[in-house]
């Protein structure tokens, strides 16, 4: 499989091997249910969040199914399998997903509910393009990767970024991580390699995000574990910590696995984390052998069947020459 490939599969594979113990805050507990049987691809336990701090919200959910940032995604890949999309065209398929009489059973998080709450109460013709709320969470990065993934116009890429980062988000930082994002999986696709990667990341991140990464990349070995990282940044959906520790879990990385379950690990909003470390470990590793996605999660990937025919077909209509 291609390059492109292995990105997007990357990233929703890491998203729903996440989904079992996303939002326990507390890297111990999650240390405890290693053995559970099939982990990372558990079921949501309410029992798993007990005495600990955390939020259960994917009791409607089974292992290997996507979270509500890989639905996100699923939905970009759907959508930008038609080269003419617009904004409106996203706004319509994510009221027809995530709002009432949709597919989507289960926790909605804050950028969707308020980008729910707009456009509903208006006519689809009066629906602005810049829907988004004042929001700074990782929701923001889930067109992203569909994005580069079809388009090497780095104009038009900046564009659609701005439009479809700006229908669910309209702030700063979410707008510049997306952007930062963006190079960051460009120079994965091109060079494979996590340094080269991290670097772009750095430099295109704002700037009190890109003096935390410098921060966690230059740790004195001796402080350069989970538990003293955690003192730097913490596990929130907020991308002014949620890329900063990415890029502290991708400078660990020598497989697509180790990085996956050292985030699942991490704690906290994985699922949101692993928009990002999924798609960028998933184009410097590929997919099966020793490094790269392990041909056993794909296959545990609810609906990986469709979600490989939606990605056949972005690439057919998108990258046509």
């Amino acid at each position: 499989m291609s390059i492109r490939t292995a990105a997007l599969f990357g990233a929703l594979v890491a998203d729903a091997a996440a989904l079992g113990t996303h939002w326990i805050y507390s890297p111990p507990r999650i240390q405890a249910l290693l053995d559970e049987p099939g982990f990372p691809f558990i079921t949501p336990d309410p029992d798993h969040y007990e005495g600990v701090e955390g939020y259960f919200a994917h009791g409607a959910k089974a292992a290997g199914e996507l979270s509500p940032y890989g639905e996100w995604l699923a939905l970009y890949i759907r959508t930008f399998a038609d080269p003419l999309a617009s904004v409106r065209d996203a706004q319509m398929a994510a009221v027809s997903h995530f709002g009432p009489g949709g597919e989507f059973i289960g926790y909605i998080d804050s950028p969707t509910r308020a980008l729910l709450t707009q456009l509903m109460a208006l006519e689809p013709d009066s629906w602005p393009e810049d829907s988004g709320s004042d929001d700074d969470q990782n929701t923001a990065l889930c067109a992203v990767a569909p994005l580069v993934c079809t388009l090497d116009d780095s104009e038009l890429l900046t564009d659609c970024i701005n439009q479809f980062v700006g229908m669910t988000h309209q702030n700063d930082v979410a707008l510049a991580s997306a952007h930062a994002f963006a190079a960051a999986l460009k120079e994965a696709i091109a060079t494979q390699r996590i340094e080269n990667v991290l670097n772009i990341l750095q430099l295109k991140s704002p700037d009190p995000i890109q003096e935390r990464i410098v921060t966690l990349r230059n740790l004195d070995p001796k402080d350069d574990h989970l538990s003293h990282v955690l003192t730097v940044v913490n596990q929130a959906c907020h991308l002014a910590d949620s890329l900063p520790l990415s890029a502290w879990l991708l400078s660990n990385a020598t497989s697509y696995r180790q990085v996956v379950l050292n985030n699942i690990l991490a704690s906290g909003d994985s699922c949101g984390r692993a928009i990002m470390i999924g798609a960028i470990a998933g184009a410097c590793f590929g997919i099966g052998g020793e490094k790269g996605i392990p041909i056993s999660w794909l296959t545990t990937l609810q609906q990986a069947e469709f979600l490989s025919e939606d990605i056949e077909l972005l690439f057919a209509t998108r990258l046509q020459d």
